[in-house]
């Protein structure tokens, strides 16, 4: 199967422009004109596979709700494909979904598939559809797939949301110095004899602000594409991951949000037939702390040693202690799986409240940082109202 784009002619006159999959070139002519169009041109597209970029969480979930819904219907893979595709707008995931449908029809299975689609679909998916293949619930591990996606993005976007608070707290503040110190002081202080020393200061930053603003605006730009490839240095990385654990009260609180994420991809996967020790390698990757990651590589290897999983978790310091205890609680009892999803549903309450919490911490940390400065600008243009020193 080959991917086409094309341009018709139809019966009404009308030029219209698609893309198709067909076998051959003579295909595409009958399936274009089929309809009483006229094929006025049409174009092999390449194999897009490899340049995909991840996919957004919103579209995994709709990707993976609406397949599993299709085939739960008793719809052949390909035929669900085909549908998923045909009532898509263009964009990445058509692309990607059009690539699964060829791929399919040549006898690929739909994990297969999946693994030729580069950084497009995370390895726990991946993972999770390979299972469903070989137990025959391929449907039940998309709609799974699709819970897992959804708990990710409301987390995510909880995170998102307490940090808007703070970001426009601050360029409030910014804002205010910039026009009290650029346009405001420098009138109030015009023909005085003596300027007091901290409306001085001011006056120095604006005057350099307005003389070498291109030197600002060339180290803001430095600096806006230089921190991300510092803090992807993998030692400055694993620095600054393990320093967020650490922080008083707010590593407390990223430990439990963290703990939600391991324990719902744990559960999700464990319970998907995928073995404990891939489901814990897979669980610990959504964290996307490298700290984290390199804490459970060891507990992985004392769990391949034969040491209880339970154990072998706990004698890392990045989840919150109440996860090794239930964990235990289910490997003596014999029901993991009803353990870890327990388990996941607490965490998932836990994280909420970590997230209040931490916009809880960092809202008045904001609000004395933004008086503080405020504060300093108000007595630097008080002080030459009144003429005085303090």
């Amino acid at each position: 199967m080959q991917k086409y784009s094309y341009v018709a002619l139809t019966p009404e006159g009308k030029t219209i422009k698609g893309t198709m999959i067909a076998q051959s070139d003579e295909e595409i002519k009958q399936l274009v004109t089929k309809n009483g169009n006229y094929c006025l041109s049409y174009t092999r597209l390449k194999d897009q596979s490899k340049e995909s970029k991840p996919l957004p969480l919103k579209e995994l979930i709709n990707f993976c709700s609406q397949l599993a819904s299709i085939i739960h219907a008793g719809v052949a893979l390909a035929n669900a494909l085909d549908m998923l595709y045909s009532k898509m707008e263009k964009g990445n995931l058509k692309t990607i979904t059009g690539n699964l449908l060829e791929l399919v029809q040549k006898g690929n299975s739909l994990s297969d598939a999946i693994a030729k689609q580069g950084k497009a679909f995370p390895s726990i998916m991946l993972n999770m559809i390979k299972a469903g293949e070989q137990t025959g619930d391929l449907d039940k591990a998309l709609n799974k797939l699709s819970e897992q996606f959804d708990k990710q993005m409301k987390l995510k976007n909880q995170i998102k949301s307490a940090m808007n608070y703070p970001k426009i707290l601050g360029l409030i503040t910014a804002v205010v110095f910039v026009i009290l110190a650029m346009f405001v002081l420098p009138k109030m202080v015009s023909g005085m004899n003596e300027v007091p020393v901290m409306t001085q200061i001011l006056l120095n930053i604006a005057n350099f602000l307005l003389d070498y603003w291109y030197i600002v605006v060339l180290l803001i730009v430095i600096l806006y594409f230089t921190l991300p490839i510092i803090k992807n240095i993998p030692k400055v990385r694993f620095a600054l991951d393990k320093m967020k654990l650490k922080i008083p009260k707010v590593g407390k609180l990223i430990r439990k949000t963290y703990t939600a994420t391991f324990a719902r991809t744990l559960a999700t996967l464990y319970e998907g037939g995928i073995s404990i020790v891939d489901a814990i390698t897979m669980a610990t990757g959504t964290v996307g702390n490298k700290y984290v990651t390199k804490q459970m590589d060891e507990a992985i290897f004392r769990i391949k040693k034969g040491e209880p999983m339970s154990k072998a978790i706990a004698a890392a310091d990045c989840f919150d202690p109440l996860l090794t205890s239930m964990l235990f609680v289910g490997e003596e009892s014999g029901v993991l799986g009803d353990v870890l999803n327990r388990v996941a549903n607490y965490f998932d309450e836990e994280a909420d409240t970590a997230v209040k919490g931490l916009t809880a911490l960092i809202n008045p940390a904001m609000m004395v940082v933004m008086a503080g400065v405020i504060g300093v600008l108000l007595l630097a243009v008080v002080q030459p109202m009144f003429n005085f020193d303090v």
